[in-house]
């Protein structure tokens, strides 16, 4: 019986290969591999020696190569020439990123691994086996018994000796170089170890042979079995060599253990035993992030993002982006047809044992034995093909994230600095009234929260389904080779069936295009919640001081309600297509079987019906894989275009603008000449500054002044290249990167930009960090930069000093401290040129005279330009060079001082006069040496210290010095994720009704599934019963006797037979048909109440977060750095949506499937019983090694997203300065660091998955191994049909069993989602927002009386009080000023009116009403503050001022004349010429862009101004609220003020003594105490008042006082009237 027979030579026959099969299996493989393998070695060789001569040619002397090779020669051009790069690719080229890591050390070195003396010992036994293989080959040229075995194949002896006499010489060589390479050439080790494993499958063939073949010599059987063990013996010695001949290399990274892959050997890398280790540890005791291994060398973040951006290629991202894995993907591909061959084994060599276990005498039964064996064999290497193209597939996955991330990142730093519209998108966001020009903008640009989108979950997407792309190439094979399969097996019936599948595909195909259409609708809403999220908690400390919670609540809510119908849309359509899978088996079996019975009229055997059901059941796979993967990529493709429409996007033109030269001579080294320049010129209130020319003085100090809006802070921006150029010359050093600079060395300086920010961007970092900002330490430069900028005392007040951690943004500073923080960054800086704006609007007088006598003017700045925007005139002039006076983006005048003093352009203010005046006088006779000056200001500082002293008789309470670390590290909970998180989310998920629901979908679909195949074997064995009555009749016929009499009995018997049977076949169709589409209806309903009982569990979940995080305390917000917020919210919130529930469904459904296998092949075969429970050990070993470290990998996996997210944001919020400073490398290697750090767990959880299945796999081999051995041991007890039930469903367990583990631990990964939302379920929560008992009267408060009596407050039990014992009254309608130092307090009691801060003794009333007794409700909407940071949303100027429409447009525009944004003429809705500035003010739907990005802060702090206005409170809390507003304004503005809040009480911090000369009372604080409280006239009559010295310090003190009296005097009159 032959299997494969040709006329030539049968490969087969009985139960052994045929002679000539055997000698040809010694021949030809041996010939070619051998002769490959020299050819390789050959054309290898050949190479590197002409390498090698081209390489000592190059290393000649210049002077011997002939002259035209000579690269400098004429006509030749340099590499200069040809490549030199452009500023911009200089600054953001990542592929020109050295290797080392920001502070300049290596990114990492390579460590060399030598062979150790085991290996070499290992290189002796191969080398000394090799010699017998020859010595053995040698053997038929001398043994006369086994020189016959090749009588009739002469060149067997030749081809195999020739072969062994080759690895000898390899073997050799590889002797000879085993301490030191002394023959150089290709790695032999690679050839002969290629050798051995195409040599063992010709020797596995002879040795059956040689053991089943009893005609054999002893001689010859003793020949094949000892060339077959040293087969054997070499293929495990070189499959289990750490190390081949060259040495193998280790990436050691710093505080990282390196990756141990390339010193595995290839038997633990298939078995991917290399990361036992890691298991091992994590089993031991919990994992710690310095435990996980460090990446090989090319999937470091770094070195991948230089490979791509290497090829330098001019394609769409998508295509560059795939182009670049090529070789990867066809590797995996291969592996990928590979497994897609090797799938079918099992099935096939269950036929045949079938139809052995049918008929015992069909084939021998070593025979049938060796198919049993050879069912595990084959599953084994099916998983070593598929465990090798997932394993490529995830290092694909890993370098693509880093790509993406990186190119992401790379991109928002060189994006356009851009003042975006009101977004456009009509189905998020409601339609507004805005002209018809804002909406026609060619793209809207990515948002902060939209960009953090794409690197949370697009970029997870993308790489996430190049992970399986493979599956394309195994599906379409798989589903080619089945269906030819299942043609030999069921004739044209199979295509039938087959058909069927293919005609079912487009409606999956359209099912799965319409998923994709609606993710990418849900993605657009999911970036607008997290963007609404993002912006709601940047600004947390405005919701909550306007008690806004529930509003915004609202506002998220109703983005996420939309989310969930598209994700509830999205799981119905899911549940549809789910459906045509469930059925397509039932269908597509139906149909084949019909034919086969009905039509054809053949009888279904059960090796026939088991087999075909084998098949068509490996057809779902594919099918399944490819209408998934086609769902899939659909949905990847929309976040990569959604990526490629990011890196599109619109890029600076900064480096263009800088670099392009003016070709004047006279042109200035810093300035403009005939600039306009524009920030958004299709946008219809764009701000343009015109008709710039200005030349300002290198190496002195410049002024720009100017009102509130006139341009000053685009002026700098304008200089620094960040806004567009529509005609002129921008001209700024400081084009080279920062790293690339030459150092000056008499001043030490060099020729780049420092920038100082209106709104400082501060590191969440420590102080120092913020001030060196990655330039190297020096202590006396460090000291004096401190002492310059005032800083001396914050850190003596502060707990830790420079080492304080400062939170995201600077939280913990006060405004005046983050200034000075950024002005320390900006001189301690070795730039040339320093670019400061408004840096001195936050700080006192007496500090901002500090700074400006020793910081802006001082010895720090000298030789160095300084260009200073500032609104106090007084005090900047003094000592400038170049004054430039901005007037709605023109220049209005410039030029010295005093020229524009004499031109009255300098304003009506006496102090200004008096100021410039007295400084030339200084100047011309220097009076004072700025040692005199500081002398002089130290000792009135030192005044205030001696009374303060006086003052203070208490024991003060001493602050302890900490670590200052602000931001926790976040926490990762440790071991299996708590049975609390699980019943939490059991709670979530329904109640008993949902889980009885749930149980019931369950145990029915799987329940049907069973009694299918049983109705299948019913179905087989039937038919075979009716074939075998058949049978024996027709063998009674031979005999002529016994033939006549019986043959009309047959006859009639076959008549009714053939009536009967036909409708018997039909009645066992129509049933199977039934059970399917039960199947079908039954698992689908199980889908739809999990998936939409789990869309309702992650509803409440985010509701009950979001709650919890808008209640939390304010200290929280302080402490959890925005990042680790977000994260919750994005991918942690999406875990819970998208994956949790179908993966648990996944894992319940398996685990039924499993325990029924088990169930059903102890019913059939009961010895399996004993072997069920090892195995089911083995299975829980397995898992539970894999849980404990994949758990942890995935926890670190979590946690180091976080700061991927938080340098994101804080980098997109700091893009100017970053650019400015010309650090763009050092923040893209900050960003390369974070991924690999994300990397790195996230690459050894896939590892330790493969590690998982492998395993599984080889245990599910044993399941099919013992199985078979049981059914061929039960012949004659078992009829076919049950053993094909049997062995179908051992051969289906293991992947039911892989899936259960696998699932599970994703389960539990995703379970990880949920307890760290739960873990921000348990954040300390405000005080009760409402307490309905307590709730005061509607009209309260009347009066605006306040009585803060003893109060002491902390920020923590554990830290000291900043408030001490505080007690003050203010009466109804006073107006109070609060002065004091930094650190004084003054912030902290205004937030105690707020409840930011409970007092710990003392009480605070508001007329009468103890704010503590009452909701925070209540106690914030009847209060307002307007904070010295001015928080606005993206939006429009109606939605910032009126956010919930309370109010009418004349009532917003009268707010808006009274803070001077509008004038009282200009006329509402008219537009000014085209050739000037609009005011954006005029129509109340202009944009405002995210964070008020598109406005001034002045005019921020005015919008903020008018958003109280509105209010029109009785109780009013400025907190600098108009620190960079201009004088002039400030002055109309307190005035409105005083006029419009007349009947208000206000409290008001300033550091502008004259904003609150006038008031009612002062308020002088110092370290947490009262100090002085009277009026101010009062307090300046009494010499020794701490406020009388701080008003000396002023330089103000005369005008104060005059002020102050005025005041007085007429507040007296008044009250005497």
């Amino acid at each position: 019986m032959s299997n494969t027979s040709t006329t030539i030579c049968p490969f087969w026959h009985y139960d052994d290969i045929t002679d000539c099969a055997k000698y040809n299996l010694q021949l030809y493989p041996a010939a070619i591999v051998g002769l490959v393998s020299f050819a390789i070695l050959l054309v290898k060789s050949t190479f590197s020696y002409v390498k090698s001569v081209r390489r000592s040619y190059h290393d000649l002397p210049e002077e011997s190569k002939p002259l035209l090779d000579v690269a400098t020669s004429y006509g030749s051009a340099t590499q200069e020439s040809i490549s030199e790069p452009s500023a911009k690719s200089q600054h953001f080229d990542l592929a020109r990123l050295p290797e080392t890591n920001e502070d300049g050390t290596p990114h990492g070195t390579v460590e060399l691994v030598y062979k150790s003396i085991s290996e070499r010992a290992r290189v002796s036994i191969e080398y000394i086996l090799v010699i017998a293989a020859l010595a053995l080959h040698l053997l038929p040229f001398f043994v006369h018994a086994i020189a016959r075995e090749f009588k009739h194949a002469k060149y067997v002896p030749y081809v195999q000796s020739g072969l062994w006499t080759y690895l000898f010489l390899i073997c050799t060589i590889r002797i000879v170089n085993l301490k030191r390479v002394s023959i150089r050439l290709p790695s032999l080790w690679i050839h002969s170890t290629a050798i051995y494993f195409f040599n063992f499958f010709p020797s596995l063939f002879t040795f059956r042979s040689a053991l089943v073949h009893h005609g054999l010599k002893s001689q010859v059987r003793q020949y094949y079995i000892v060339e077959f063990a040293i087969n054997v013996i070499l293929l495990y010695l070189n499959f289990t060599a750490k190390v081949g001949d060259k040495p193998s290399q280790l990436y050691r990274t710093p505080g990282v253990e390196p990756s141990p892959e390339n010193v595995s050997s290839i038997a633990s890398f298939i078995a991917y035993s290399w990361i036992d280790k890691m298991i091992w540890k994590a089993h031991k005791s919990p994992l710690k992030n310095e435990d996980i291994w460090g990446l090989r060398q090319d999937d470091y973040a770094l070195h991948v993002l230089k490979g791509f951006e290497a090829s330098k290629s001019t394609f769409r991202f998508t295509y560059k982006l795939f182009a670049h894995f090529k070789f990867l993907f066809a590797i995996q591909a291969f592996w990928a047809v590979l497994e897609s061959m090797l799938v079918f084994g099992p099935s096939l060599l269950l036929k045949k044992v079938l139809e052995y276990v049918a008929d015992p005498e069909s084939i021998p039964q070593n025979l049938a034995w060796t198919f049993v064996l050879l069912m595990p064999v084959v599953k084994m290497a099916d998983s070593i093909s598929s465990g090798c193209s997932l394993f490529l597939g995830r290092r694909v996955c890993c370098r693509m994230k880093a790509i993406i991330i990186g190119q992401v990142y790379a991109k928002a730093l060189r994006r356009k600095v851009t003042v975006t519209e009101t977004m456009e998108d009509e189905e998020i966001e409601p339609k507004t009234d805005s002209d018809e020009g804002s909406k026609k903008e060619s793209k809207k640009t990515a948002e902060l929260g939209a960009i953090i989108n794409l690197m949370a979950i697009d970029a997870f997407k993308v790489s996430e389904v190049c992970g399986y792309l493979h599956f394309f190439v195994s599906a379409i094979l798989m589903i080619v080779i089945c269906t030819l399969l299942l043609y030999s097996l069921l004739g044209w019936s199979a295509l039938v069936g087959s058909f069927a599948i293919f005609a079912l595909l487009p409606i999956s195909f359209s099912l799965a295009r319409w998923l994709g259409r609606l993710q990418k609708k849900m993605l657009k809403v999911t970036d607008a919640r997290i963007q609404k999220l993002n912006e709601t908690f940047q600004s947390i400390r405005i919701v909550k001081f306007f008690a806004w919670e529930d509003k915004f609540f609202e506002n998220v809510m109703g983005i996420r309600n939309e989310e969930l119908y598209y994700l509830k849309f999205r799981s119905a359509v899911w549940c549809a297509s789910a459906f045509v899978w469930f059925i397509t088996p039932t269908l597509v079996t139906l149909l084949s079987f019909y034919c086969y019975t009905i039509i054809e009229g053949k009888p279904l055997t059960a090796p026939l019906a088991f087999t075909s059901l084998s098949l068509f059941t490996l057809l779902r796979s594919p099918l399944d894989q490819l209408a998934d993967m086609t769902s899939f990529v659909i949905q990847s493709k929309v976040s990569l275009d959604r990526i490629s429409d990011f890196l599109d996007e619109p890029e600076t033109t900064k480096y263009d603008q800088l670099s392009e030269k003016s070709g004047n001579p006279n042109a200035p080294t810093i300035g403009f000449e005939n600039a306009i320049l524009s920030w958004n010129s299709k946008s219809a209130t764009d701000f343009k500054l015109r008709d710039l020319n200005i030349d300002f003085k290198v190496g002195k100090l410049n002024v720009i002044i100017g009102p509130t809006g006139a341009g000053k802070t685009s002026l700098l921006l304008g200089l620094l290249g960040e806004m567009d150029l529509i005609s002129g010359h921008v001209h700024l050093p400081g084009l080279i990167p920062r790293d690339e600079l030459i150092v000056d060395r008499h001043t030490g300086l060099t020729d780049s930009i420092a920038y100082c920010s209106q709104s400082p961007w501060l590191l969440n970092e420590t102080i120092r960090n913020n001030i060196c900002f990655g330039t190297p330490y020096i202590q006396e430069r460090y000291d004096a930069v401190v002492d310059a900028c005032g800083l001396s005392r914050d850190f003596q007040i502060l707990s830790a000093g420079d080492a304080t951690e400062i939170g995201e943004k600077g939280i913990t500073l006060s405004g005046g401290q983050k200034q000075r923080v950024s002005l320390a960054r900006a001189l301690y800086s070795n730039s040339k040129h320093l670019l400061l704006d408004d840096c001195l609007s936050a700080v006192d007088s007496h500090t901002a005279l500090w700074i400006y006598e020793n910081c802006i003017s001082g010895p720090l700045m000298q030789g160095r330009t300084c260009i200073l925007v500032s609104h106090n005139v007084a005090l900047t002039v003094q000592k400038a060079e170049w004054v430039v006076v901005l007037e709605n983006g023109r220049v209005k005048s410039q030029g010295t001082a005093e020229e524009l003093l004499a031109a009255g352009d300098l304003g009506d203010d006496d102090l200004v006069k008096s100021s410039v005046l007295s400084s030339r006088e200084q100047s011309s006779t220097n009076l004072q040496s700025l040692s005199d000056k500081n002398a002089d200001m130290k000792a009135k500082a030192a005044a205030i210290d001696t009374k303060l002293r006086k003052i203070q008789s208490q024991q003060e309470e001493v602050a302890a010095k900490t670590d200052g670390k602000l931001v926790e590290e976040e926490n990762k909970a440790e071991g299996v994720v708590g049975s609390d998180v699980y019943l939490a989310y059991a709670k979530y998920f329904g109640g008993w009704s949902t889980w009885t629901l749930v149980v019931i979908a369950f145990v029915v679909s799987q329940g049907v599934f069973i009694i299918q195949t049983f109705w299948l074997r019913k179905w087989s064995s039937e038919s075979s019963a009716v074939e075998e009555i058949t049978m024996r009749a027709t063998q009674l016929q031979q005999s002529y006797v016994v033939r006549s009499l019986i043959n009309p009995v047959v006859a009639s018997f076959n008549a009714i037979n053939a009536y009967k049977e036909a409708h018997t076949t039909l009645y066992y169709i129509s049933m199977y048909a039934v059970i399917g589409f039960t199947y079908g209806f039954a698992s689908c309903f199980r889908l739809y109440v999990t998936f939409f009982a789990g869309i309702k569990a992650s509803s409440r979940i985010f509701e009950t977060v979001l709650k919890k995080i808008l209640r939390a305390k304010l200290r929280f917000f302080d402490k959890t750095p925005l990042g680790r917020i977000m994260n919750r919210f994005s991918k942690d919130i999406e875990a819970v949506d998208q994956e949790l529930t179908p993966f648990a469904e996944g894992v319940f459904m398996c685990l039924v499937q499993c325990v029924s296998t088990l169930v059903l092949i102890t019913f059939i075969t009961p010895g399996f019983l004993v072997f069920a429970v090892i195995i089911s050990f083995l299975y829980y070993l397995v898992g539970y090694f894999y849980l404990t470290l994949s758990r942890e990998l995935k926890r670190y996996e979590s946690i180091t997203k976080s700061p991927i997210h938080q340098h994101f944001s804080e980098s997109l919020n700091g893009v100017a300065t970053i650019r400015a400073y010309g650090i763009e490398s050092r923040f893209m290697k900050q960003n390369l660091k974070a991924i690999d750090a994300n990397n790195r767990p996230f690459f050894y959880l896939w590892v330790a998955n493969r590690w998982l299945a492998f395993r599984i796999d080889a245990v599910g081999s044993m399941v099919m191994l013992c199985s078979g051995i049981f059914v061929l041991l039960s012949i004659g007890k078992i009829d076919s049909g049950l053993a094909g039930l049997s062995l179908s469903y051992a051969i289906a367990f293991s992947e039911s069993a892989l899936w259960v583990v696998r699932l599970y631990s994703t389960v539990e990964m995703n379970m990880n989602s949920m307890e760290r939302l739960q873990e921000y379920l348990d954040v300390e929560q405000e005080p009760p927002y409402e307490i309905k008992e307590t709730e005061p009267r509607s009209s309260w408060p009347e009066h605006g009386r306040i009585s803060v009596k003893d109060v002491s407050l902390r920020y923590a039990p554990e830290l000291p009080r900043v408030i001490k014992n505080v007690t003050f009254d203010v009466e109804p309608c006073n107006k109070v000023g609060i002065v004091g130092r930094t650190g004084a307090g003054k912030s902290t009691i205004i937030t105690a009116f707020f409840r930011f801060l409970d007092p710990e003794t003392g009480s605070i009333t508001i007329d009468g009403v103890d704010i503590t007794s009452i909701g925070l409700r209540n106690l914030r909407q009847a209060i307002t503050i307007i904070p010295q940071d001015p928080t606005l949303f993206s939006g429009t100027i109606r939605s910032n001022l009126d956010p919930f429409g309370q109010y009418t447009d004349v009532q917003i525009f009268e707010a808006l004349r009274r803070v001077n944004l509008i004038s009282a003429s200009s006329q509402v809705g008219t537009s000014q010429s085209n050739d000037e500035n609009q005011n954006k003010f005029l129509n109340l739907d202009n944009s405002i862009a995210e964070g008020g990005g598109n406005l001034s802060q002045g005019e921020r702090q005015l919008i903020c101004l008018a958003r109280s206005l509105l209010k029109n409170p009785k109780v009013i809390l400025l907190d600098e609220a108009t620190s960079s507003i201009d004088y002039k304004s400030d002055a109309m503005i307190q005035q409105t003020i005083r006029e419009e809040f007349g009947t208000s009480t206000i409290l008001t911090i300033a550091h502008r003594l004259r904003t609150i000369i006038d008031y009612d009372k002062i308020l002088v604080m110092d370290a947490g105490r009262v100090v002085e409280y009277d009026n101010p006239y009062v307090l300046l009559t009494d010499q020794s008042s701490l406020f009388y010295s701080m008003c000396e310090n002023s330089g103000e003190l005369d005008s104060l006082i005059r002020l102050a009296k005025e005041a007085y005097i007429k507040n007296k009159n008044s009250l005497r009237k």
